[in-house]
């Protein structure tokens, strides 16, 4: 099912979907210059900003040092400005917030979910 977009200003909001994959691992690894693979910081993605139809950044849910649920977020620099980036967090925390679903709320879940994605990409 296709998730409609979300204009906030110049960014537009989407779930993430697997023909995403190639344009979040350039970001992440942007963000990681050493890495050569995908690591457990790549969570599992859930949602991407675009900005003039280019991926931007994206959001992933990650178990923080306490292995506890939460998310970070990749993204090319310097396409958004900070507002934008503001923009962001501001619209994936209330994205969080309004899920009700057993992917966002049981760690071990998510630990499996992120060892199959590693397996996969790498």
């Amino acid at each position: 099912m296709e998730t409609p977009l979300t204009d906030q200003e110049t960014l537009q909001f989407a779930e993430v979907y697997l023909s995403d994959i190639a344009p979040l691992k350039t970001i992440f690894f942007q963000a990681f210059p050493k890495n050569q693979d995908i690591t457990p910081a790549f969570g599992v993605p859930f949602l991407i900003a675009k900005k003039e139809n280019k991926t931007v950044a994206f959001a992933s849910f990650v178990l923080n040092s306490k292995d506890e649920i939460d998310f970070n977020i990749y993204n090319s620099e310097p396409v958004m400005t900070d507002e934008e980036k503001l923009i962001f967090v501001s619209f994936v925390t209330d994205y969080i917030k309004k899920q009700d679903n057993g992917n966002y709320r049981n760690p071990e879940h998510l630990k499996n979910m992120i060892n199959k994605i590693l397996q996969w990409l790498n």
